[in-house]
């Protein structure tokens, strides 16, 4: 490390001036959920000349501490990680998101191992969660300077406007709710989870994956698969009194998707039933055969179209709209999203098929469409006691109350989703097991 300081002066704050600044925050511990979290020092680094400057804002070691981020307002910035900053409310705007840029080049998450002295300390002392105040400074800066060395790049990466600004925002602005639960309830079933403060569970998204579709769990917990069966979802419930969960869920959301790529059209059809129709070769298809239908329409989706089905209009467009992607692939290298610019890459990919390059396409532009369905309804709802909760690719989660419930059904929807295109059904109960339409 050729020069780092450990600021103890507001003077010194001033050789940031002007500069471009990988910012890293330190938290108070990695094993907390942001919302119960803090940023106890902030390391950043001169992207050129790379000497490191370490501000304390809570830490022990620091003698001069500063707890806001004003003395980088002319700097450039580039974050590690801003969800982090944006729970402990700094304004992030004007950051540039250092780990979207390098999921946007790679296609891919870049995994950060919990350092050794971290682990080391997690083992002596298990049961106190502020394990970073216990390990220097001058450690933290080395593990920031590891990471910036591993993770830094220096040209803005295609999409990356709408991942950090759109994606991002969208997703945080769910997660920041919470899912209220019965607390009795919660232990029962998950344990001691350090995603739970007080009654409510937070979740976490991640949205660094290679198909483009965000998962979602924390402390042990995959939110994004909770069992329907078990009783698991009882202890979720509304924060309101006179309260009720409400859930959007869209009616075959992945064909209609597909469809307005194609420019096919389902009509009045269920889009299932309408391909029922046609596998079962029967203008009245039973339950059974729509069914079945939904099965066999994946499957054709997962593993590519099969010769016996090309004859159906839909899948003739769609094995149509997988040959073009497969040549644009082949011929420029890499395929484009026509919602955000962003692109998949080759390169990244060295045993891609056509059949898996749709899949990635396909989930990566479903997964772009509902930040922008999630963007609106967050704006309708910014002054109401309605938020949303949870986001499960084809649903979302409300957490409502009497008096804004016809407001999110007969505004908040309509206005947020073309119901035309994407016709959805409503269920709402008391906790998230006993929804019903």
């Amino acid at each position: 490390m050729l020069y780092h300081m450990i600021v103890d002066t507001k003077q010194q704050l001033t050789q940031l001036h002007n500069k471009s600044v990988f910012l890293y925050p330190v938290l108070l511990d990695t094993r907390l959920h942001k919302h119960n979290n803090s940023i106890i020092a902030f390391i950043l680094i001169d992207v050129t000349t790379k000497e490191v400057f370490t501000v304390s804002n809570t830490h022990p070691e620091g003698i001069f501490n500063v707890n806001d981020l004003e003395f980088l307002n002319d700097c450039n910035v580039h974050c590690y990680d801003t969800i982090a900053f944006k729970y402990a409310g700094y304004n992030t705007s004007k950051f540039q998101d250092v780990k979207m840029q390098y999921y946007l080049k790679t296609n891919s998450q870049y995994n950060q191992e919990i350092p050794g002295i971290v682990n080391h300390y997690i083992r002596l002392f298990p049961t106190c969660f502020k394990t970073n105040e216990l390990i220097s400074l001058y450690k933290h800066e080395e593990i920031a300077m590891e990471l910036f060395n591993a993770i830094w790049i220096k040209e803005v990466q295609p999409g990356l406007d709408f991942y950090q600004n759109d994606l991002i925002e969208s997703f945080y602005n769910i997660e920041r709710h919470g899912l209220k639960c019965d607390l009795n309830g919660f232990i029962e079933r998950f344990g001691p989870s350090t995603g739970r403060h007080g009654s409510y569970a937070y979740t976490e998204y991640n949205y660094y994956t290679t198909t483009g579709r965000p998962s979602n769990r924390f402390g042990g917990i995959n939110y994004a698969a909770l069992n329907k069966e078990d009783g698991t979802r009882e202890v979720f419930i509304s924060r309101n009194e006179k309260g009720m969960l409400v859930e959007l869920d869209f009616n075959s959301y992945h064909p209609r998707l597909i469809a307005t790529l194609i420019d096919y059209d389902f009509g009045t059809d269920n889009a299932y039933e309408h391909l029922a129709k046609h596998y079962a070769n029967t203008q009245t298809p039973t339950p059974q055969q729509i069914e079945e239908a939904k099965e066999m329409t994946f499957r054709q989706f997962y593993g590519g179209i099969q010769k016996q089905y090309l004859h159906i209009p839909f899948f003739q467009k769609v094995n149509d709209y997988t040959k073009y992607l497969w040549k644009t692939m082949k011929d420029n290298g890499c395929i484009q999203s026509p919602v955000s610019g962003r692109e998949i890459y080759k390169i990244n990919h060295p045993d891609l098929t056509p059949a898996v390059l749709f899949n990635y396409f396909i989930q990566m532009y479903e997964t772009e469409c509902n930040v922008i369905i999630l963007k609106n309804i967050h704006k309708l709802l910014q002054d109401k006691l309605t938020k949303p909760v949870l986001y499960t690719y084809d649903s979302i989660l409300f957490d409502t109350l009497d008096c804004e419930l016809q407001y999110l059904l007969d505004t908040v929807i309509p206005q947020s989703i073309d119901l035309t295109k994407f016709p959805i059904k409503i269920k709402k109960g008391d906790n998230y097991k006993s929804l019903h339409v």
